[in-house]
């Protein structure tokens, strides 16, 4: 989840509307995870890690050497071994550490359990933390009310989102093999579950303004907000870590602009809110690049939010995304992309996904303009039992594309959309669509390069490849599509929202189409006499039967 920072307003949850909407009423299953109760989370465990192996000219500090009892339990906060009061670890830490700087490298070696009251440690960077895989590590102290672990003084994140410009950037921070559990219900007593409402929320592990970032083997849990929030950073290498936490505003890697060269592999995100977030217009604000997601299992709200622009004059861009070789379940979409109208033409550019299994109402729900968009080898499977749907919706359809559920009535311009091998497999007679168009939106070049529905059970057909609601399409590509299971490309009267019709496969797909839509030199059924037929100089003139190659 994001904030809003328009202009002269405070900082607003921009999806508060759906607790009315009923999504939070699900918060009752979570129990005392949401309630703040005195319970024990259950940690995944990454196994035992070596200490790190030395590097000339760095210092290296282990916490049970500086005095730090290291008496806390992970799970729960308290003594464990007597059950009551844990030590706060960390001022010792943070006095400790607090030296780091280019030409004085600190590795803290987290060699135990630590309660902590905040670690603040050098704004600048150089410097990193060390554990020794489970059991190693740190639980927020009740009432901290800030952030796990953040580079700056105690109140570096406040305000939470300052606008631009975007301040140098220190760098060389790593984080590796050790739990960081952020006391969701007990870290903030400020007023809400995420922090202190118009000034910040509390992250388990907050980095801002740096370079050259690593994260790796990292297990954060029960934040009250963000997982792990990156605010204008560079060079960024997230693997192997688990994020899992219930309940709002939970985003996993949460990235706020300005961010470039970002690589998240091997990772797994059990979150409320997006695994993934890209958000421009958030922090000192700036556009997003080259951005990597690989071989990564989600279940959560969303896979990855994408925005550039909050109707807020500010406008920037996202580009070079790729997501592959990963699954997961998302109750909302895989992809929210925008939630307001007014972005720059192709603001969402050049966003491959290929790969990739995945279970939701919908691929890609689009709320904002974007250029180039590459599905290639992906599996969808339309599931929506637990998606909220936010009025105005036209309809509650499934479909690789379709508008956004949350923000279903912003209008968007879409240069190019490609399917490279994609299918829809369906496990319950559910209708679903290829493409649903709705608000005026447009996509200039649609194309289809191995397309097919494929039914787990005995489902009944679907109606059509696309529905053209209120939208229209430039050029529909049909190089290569399986018609079986479906109807129609789309409506009769829907094809006067098609500007044209190309593609190898057209007369392969069997389906009947309209004289008007088709190009030059490209057989087809014709809609108008059911028979093949092809357009010479605009002409519409019978097509040899001995060519017939129509799939059944």
């Amino acid at each position: 989840m994001t904030r809003d920072h328009n202009a002269g307003t405070t900082l607003i949850d921009r999806r508060c509307f759906l607790r009315s909407a009923g999504l939070l009423a699900a918060g009752s299953a979570f129990g005392c995870s949401l309630m703040g109760c005195d319970s024990e989370f259950v940690i995944p465990c990454l196994g035992p890690a070596p200490a790190p192996v030395p590097v000339a000219g760095m210092t290296y500090i282990r916490a049970s050497e500086i005095g730090c009892a290291l008496d806390c339990s992970l799970e729960n906060g308290r003594n464990k071994y007597t059950g009551g009061v844990a030590t706060d670890d960390g001022p010792r830490i943070n006095a400790a550490m607090a030296g780091a700087t280019a030409d004085n490298p600190i590795t803290l070696i987290i060699d135990g359990s630590a309660l902590i009251s905040g670690l603040f440690l050098p704004a600048g960077g150089y410097w990193n933390i060390a554990g020794l895989g489970c059991g190693t590590g740190f639980f927020v102290k009740k009432g901290s009310n800030n952030d796990g672990i953040h580079n700056g003084p105690p109140d570096a994140a406040v305000p939470f989102d300052p606008g631009p410009p975007a301040p140098g950037r220190g760098m060389n921070v790593s984080l590796s093999n050790f739990t960081l559990n952020g006391n969701q219900g007990g870290d903030s007593t400020t007023g809400t579950q995420q922090g202190e409402g118009g000034k910040a929320w509390y992250c388990g592990i907050n980095l801002m303004n740096l370079d050259n970032i690593l994260i790796e083997n990292v297990v954060v849990v029960n934040t009250p907000a963000y997982h792990i929030r990156l605010s204008n950073v560079g060079n960024v290498n997230v693997t192997g870590s688990v994020m899992k936490s219930h309940g709002p505003s939970t985003d996993g890697l949460h990235f706020d602009g300005p961010a470039n060269d970002i690589t998240i592999s091997n990772c797994d995100f059990t979150t409320g809110d997006d695994s993934i977030a890209l958000n421009c217009p958030e922090g000192h604000s700036g556009n997003i690049s080259r951005v990597v997601v690989t071989n990564c299992t989600f279940n959560s709200l969303s896979l990855m939010r994408l925005y550039t622009t909050n109707w807020s004059p500010a406008k920037f861009s996202i580009d070079k995304v790729s997501v592959s070789n990963c699954s997961g379940t998302l109750s909302e979409a895989c992809f929210l992309i925008g939630l307001s109208n007014g972005s720059r033409p192709n603001s969402v550019d050049s966003l491959t996904i290929s790969d990739c299994n995945l279970t939701a109402p919908t691929v890609l729900g689009i709320a904002e303009n974007f250029g180039t968009i590459v599905l290639r080898n992906v599996t969808f499977i339309p599931f929506r039992s637990k998606v909220v749907w936010v009025a105005p919706q036209v309809n509650h359809i499934c479909a690789f594309l379709r508008p956004s559920p949350l923000y279903g009535g912003e209008t968007y311009v879409g240069s190019n959309l490609s399917f490279e091998n994609c299918i829809i497999s369906r496990s319950a007679d559910i209708e679903v669509a290829a493409v649903i168009l709705e608000n005026d939106s447009t996509i200039n070049n649609l194309t289809f390069s191995g397309f097919a529905l494929r039914d787990i059970g005995s489902y009944s057909a679907v109606p059509n490849l696309i529905n053209i609601g209120r939208g229209s399409i430039g050029q529909l590509v049909l190089d290569s599509l399986d018609s079986t299971h479906i109807k129609a490309p789309t409506s009769a009267g829907e094809f006067l929202s098609v500007g044209s019709v190309t593609g190898a496969g057209v007369l392969a797909t069997g389906w009947e189409f309209p004289d008007a839509a088709m190009a030059n030199g490209l057989p087809y059924i014709s809609a108008s006499t059911g028979l093949p037929s092809i357009k010479v100089g605009g002409v519409v003139e019978p097509y040899p039967r001995s060519s017939l190659r129509i799939s059944t």
